[in-house]
C-alpha cells in the first residue's frame, strides 16, 4: 500500500510538470454529468494536485479516483477508533468489522482502478470502481439489516458512493 501511494504521488508529480494548469470548464464540464455536480466540482477542484495536474480528462478522472480512496482510507480510521470504544455492542462491534473490511477492499480496489487508469485501461477502470462501490453498499446495508447503526458511517457511505459514481461517471466519458 505504501509503494502504492509513492508510485501514485510520483506519477502526480511527474505528470503535473508536463500538464500546466487546471481548466476549471474541462472540470465543470465532466462534473456537470454527475447526480452531484456541486460535490464533484468542489472534490476535485478542492484537492491540492488539480491546481498543476487535471489539463486532461484522465488526469481528473486520477484525481476523482484518489480522492474516494483518501476519503475511504479516512473512513477506515473513524471506523478502527469506534472499534476502540469499549462500550460496545457485539452487533455495533460486528458491524463495525464488516465495514472496516469493507473500506479497506474498496481502498485495494481503487489502487486497482488507479493502476488500471494509468494503463489506459478503462474497462477495468470500470470494474474496480464497481467493486468498490460495492463493497460499500455492503456496509451500508449491514448498517441498515443490524442493530447499532452509526449515523456518521452511514452519512460518510453516502459521501463515498458520491465520489465513486463521479469517477466512475469520468470513465464512462472516456470510453
Amino acid at each position: 500500500m505504501k509503494q502504492f501511494t509513492v508510485l501514485l504521488f510520483l506519477c502526480i508529480v511527474l505528470l503535473s510538470s508536463v500538464a500546466g494548469n487546471a481548466d476549471s470548464g474541462l472540470i465543470s464540464n465532466l462534473c456537470k454529468h454527475s447526480d452531484d455536480p456541486k460535490l464533484c466540482i468542489a472534490s476535485i477542484q478542492q484537492s491540492p494536485e488539480s491546481g498543476d495536474f487535471a489539463a486532461t480528462n484522465n488526469e481528473v478522472e486520477i484525481i476523482a479516483i484518489s480522492i474516494a480512496s483518501a476519503n475511504a482510507s479516512a473512513t477506515s480510521t473513524y471506523i478502527k477508533e469506534k472499534l476502540t470504544l469499549e462500550d460496545l455492542e457485539p452487533a455495533t462491534e460486528v458491524t463495525l468489522e464488516d465495514c472496516l473490511k469493507n473500506y479497506q477492499d474498496a481502498v485495494e480496489q481503487l489502487d486497482d482502478s488507479v493502476s488500471a487508469m494509468l494503463a489506459n485501461a478503462h474497462a477495468d477502470v470500470d470494474v474496480w470502481l464497481r467493486a468498490a462501490i460495492s463493497a460499500i453498499e455492503s456496509c451500508d446495508s449491514t448498517l441498515v439489516s443490524r442493530a447499532g447503526n452509526d449515523a456518521e458511517l452511514s452519512q460518510r457511505n453516502n459521501i463515498f458512493l458520491k465520489l465513486c459514481k463521479n469517477a466512475l461517471m469520468i470513465n464512462k466519458m472516456l470510453t
